[in-house]
């Protein structure tokens, strides 16, 4: 499952009682005011990047970064600077997720939102992330790959299953031939290397890093490869880092998270719409609404319409709309997928194959997908053919890196209890990993990433006081209500 945040950030002030966190050892905190940044050369931003706060530049970074001195790829990044005059606390390096999609936007957003004493002493750096967007992007399919309506993802036979099956095989082919040399080095730990690139292109003794949904997991193995470098890290929305889990094993508890949301859906807009949604779907597989939305359509949108609870009057009007004989709005709600989308499921394809094995087997997927769509159907079997690709992957899957949180200075992580995306159980696996962290549990929370989408006080100005000199709340864990 697609793990993208895009969202706003609100400000914050400070928080009172909380306790200061352990000392962060010789670490400096403050920096010349003089921006010194070998290897990146600040200029204008590329044209679809509207943002006039932001500077940009590229660095370039080993292909294989056990191989300093061969081939390199190009990295995209952006920067909203300090607006303070004096001494500098550091730069915050920020990741939105995916593992597809860039990060280039997010700097000037989370700048912009930060509170001001935090605005005039940090730096703000985004980055696309190798492949992505403005970093030598990848494709590996057409654009007619990806035609509207796609094929109905829940299979009715063994004939349809089989014809899906063979179009994640083209697709894992796809990826082989079109994607190059690039795509044996795309995946998570290359990612962790990459930021340690940046970092040091920056001049910054230590990543202060904030990542939502998977940049959770990159901070986290940032962390376990470099706790030494790490300074502020803020890890919110937190994927589960245990090797089971990467990845096979977390889009299957994903399927089983999305339909809880589904059932807080059903139940905030009234229960008719369960009926509603099963006369709509049955409608758009004998003729898609605007000849667009089919069946697999419609699980995408209400999928993502799980994301943000403020979506879900909106789309339950889409839906008795249709009920009630009017498609024009069901088939408004679908935009088609432009190249940096289909960029974007490349990388996710890439990263997610490439960071975990993947059953082989193609009967242990259907007995999976079978058995999990008996009681959550909403996404089962649409995530089986996101991920079904890595069943026949190219590149030798790499055995997950084990997180245990060795040497790591405080780390906050943050977490709502209802999150379909990156389940409260992931959270809790990274909190036990990590002794030094602290866990803010934001109650009845299901909307994904909190620091970014709720103009929720509670958190944010803890995630300020953290930022500002590293006190975190007394203890290990603490709560807050949701906004």
């Amino acid at each position: 499952m697609r793990r993208i945040i895009v969202a706003g950030l609100t400000a914050a002030g400070m928080v009172a009682g909380i306790a200061a966190g352990p000392a962060l050892g010789d670490r400096p905190r403050t920096h010349p005011l003089v921006r010194v940044s070998p290897g990146i050369g600040w200029g204008a931003c590329p044209a679809d990047l509207d943002d006039p706060g932001l500077r940009c530049g590229t660095l370039e970074v080993p292909l294989d970064h056990a191989r300093p001195d061969g081939p390199t790829t190009t990295l995209g990044v952006s920067r909203a600077q300090a607006s303070g005059t004096g001494p500098r606390l550091g730069t915050i390096v920020v990741n939105p997720g995916g593992p597809g999609g860039g990060g280039m936007w997010l700097a000037g957003m989370v700048w912009r939102a930060l509170p001001e004493h935090i605005r005039q002493r940090y730096d703000v750096v985004g980055v696309d992330p190798r492949g992505n967007h403005h970093s030598d992007p990848i494709s590996c399919v057409d654009a007619s790959f990806a035609k509207a309506p796609g094929p109905d993802p829940v299979p009715g036979d063994a004939q349809a299953e089989q014809r899906l099956v063979d179009r994640a095989r083209a697709y894992a082919r796809g990826c082989a031939e079109r994607a190059g040399d690039l795509l044996p080095h795309l995946g998570t730990l290359e990612n962790a290397h990459d930021l340690d690139a940046v970092r040091a292109a920056l001049g910054e003794p230590r990543l202060d890093f904030i990542g939502w949904s998977y940049g959770t997991y990159l901070g986290a193995v940032y962390g376990q490869l470099f706790p030494e470098r790490v300074g502020r890290m803020i890890l919110d929305s937190v994927v589960d880092p245990r090797p089971d889990q990467v990845w096979y094993g977390a889009n299957l508890r994903q399927d089983v998270a999305f339909q809880s949301r589904w059932r807080d859906f059903t139940a905030a807009v009234g229960p008719d719409i369960e009926d509603v949604f099963a006369r709509t779907l049955a409608g758009v597989r004998a003729r898609p609404a605007g000849d667009v939305v089919g069946p697999a359509e419609l699980f995408d949108l209400a999928t993502r319409t799980l994301y943000n609870s403020r979506a879900w009057n909106e789309f339950a009007g889409v839906l008795r709309a249709y009920d009630r004989g009017d498609a024009a709005a069901l088939a408004a709600r679908y935009t088609p997928p432009t190249a940096q989308d289909a960029n974007g499921t490349a990388i996710y394809t890439a990263v997610e194959c490439h960071d975990g094995p993947w059953p082989r087997d193609w009967g242990v997927w259907d007995r999976d997908a079978k058995a999990l769509a008996r009681t959550a159907p909403l996404v089962t079997w649409s995530n089986t053919w996101l991920n079904a690709p890595c069943a026949f992957w190219p590149v030798p899957a790499r055995a997950p890196l084990a997180i245990d949180g060795h040497d790591l200075p405080p780390v906050l992580l943050i977490q709502g209890t209802r999150d379909p995306a990156t389940p409260a159980a992931g959270a809790s696996a990274l909190h036990a990993a990590l002794p030094s962290s602290h866990l803010i549990t934001v109650q009845d929370e299901g909307d994904h990433g909190i620091l970014a989408f709720q103009p929720n006080d509670c958190v944010l100005k803890a995630a300020a006081a953290y930022l500002a000199d590293g006190t975190l709340p007394a203890g290990r864990d603490s709560t807050c209500e949701a906004s």
